[in-house]
């Protein structure tokens, strides 16, 4: 069970990311969305439920994609080998969206929350550098 109430979550990552970067979502409850200007202000979503807090950020659209059976591919071969993040896709507003993900236990310390943040941001850029080759316009 999560030791994080929604404000200490949100101070937290405010602490850390400072505040103007750090923002509880309206439409969803305990779901936070934090820029990373040292990322490129790349933007990372958590959700923080009672047993574990997952972590997203987009990598691409699936209409950015030139090959999707590659990319596909190539997602797969790159995953095993991403450290603390995984790749998949989701549906947002009834378009494929690449994403990397992570989650944690809900009762991580802020250390842990932070470097899983960090982590993924870390590995989304190493992925989309990557995985270029497969991207329209790139």
């Amino acid at each position: 069970m999560s030791h994080w109430t929604q404000q200490q979550l949100l101070q937290c990552l405010a602490d850390t990311f400072g505040a103007a970067n750090v923002a509880a979502l309206e439409d969803a409850e305990r779901a936070y969305q934090v820029v990373l200007p040292d990322s490129g202000d790349l933007e990372v979503t958590l959700v923080a439920g009672e047993d574990q807090i997952y972590c997203s950020t987009p990598l691409v659209t699936a209409d950015q994609v030139s090959d999707r059976a590659g990319f596909n591919d190539a997602c797969m071969r790159l995953n095993p080998i991403n450290p603390l993040s995984n790749l998949g896709l989701s549906t947002v507003d009834g378009q494929d969206v690449y994403v990397v993900f992570g989650e944690l236990s809900g009762d991580s310390t802020q250390a842990q929350i932070i470097h899983e943040i960090r982590m993924l941001a870390v590995n989304a850029i190493d992925a989309i550098e990557t995985l270029k080759p497969f991207l329209v316009n790139a």
